[in-house]
């Protein structure tokens, strides 16, 4: 584009130069040369006016090519964003999946072993008042064993719990 306005403005300085050497080396009178002048100044006006309307359109021309190549170019940057977008919820999707099946095996495997120990546990305590029954049922025939000996062991039998019990009746 730099280029083209430098030739456009050479050209009119070599016409203008042109123009002006050509008048200096005519030999006309001042009527003459004032006329031709007058013409000159006509024609370097119109190709003056012709070179803006030919930089008008080249500049127009631009114009629409890089705006055509900047929808082009934006048109291909959504596509690609759009598969970019679909890409990553894709990915997304497949990540909270696996994120949530995992969190729901953990659970699983959470809730299996807390029922595994409530059912140890359970069993301990039954286990543990079965051997206290049992550890009772012993005791208390002991103590009737040792109560039955202590009383054939005495003399007087029954009694001497009650002599002994209370000496001051």
């Amino acid at each position: 584009m730099a280029e083209k306005r430098e030739f456009l403005l050479g050209m009119l300085m070599g016409s203008a130069i042109g123009a002006a050497v050509a008048l200096l080396y005519a030999p006309q009178a001042g009527d003459g040369t004032r006329d031709l002048l007058r013409q000159k100044a006509s024609e370097a006006k119109d190709k003056a006016a012709e070179l803006a309307d030919g930089v008008k359109m080249t500049v127009v021309e631009s114009a629409g090519a890089a705006k055509t190549r900047v929808t082009g170019a934006a048109d291909t940057v959504k596509d690609r964003v759009v598969d970019v977008a679909g890409t990553v919820r894709g990915k997304v999707a497949d990540v909270t999946e696996t994120v949530k099946s995992s969190t729901q095996e953990m659970i699983d495997r959470g809730r299996t072993a807390v029922e595994t120990k409530k059912a140890q546990v359970t069993a301990a305590v039954e286990a543990g008042k079965q051997a206290f029954d049992q550890k009772k049922t012993e005791l208390e025939a002991d103590v009737q064993q040792d109560l039955s000996v202590s009383a054939s062991d005495s003399p007087t039998g029954s009694n001497s719990t009650s002599a002994s019990a209370s000496p001051n009746d």
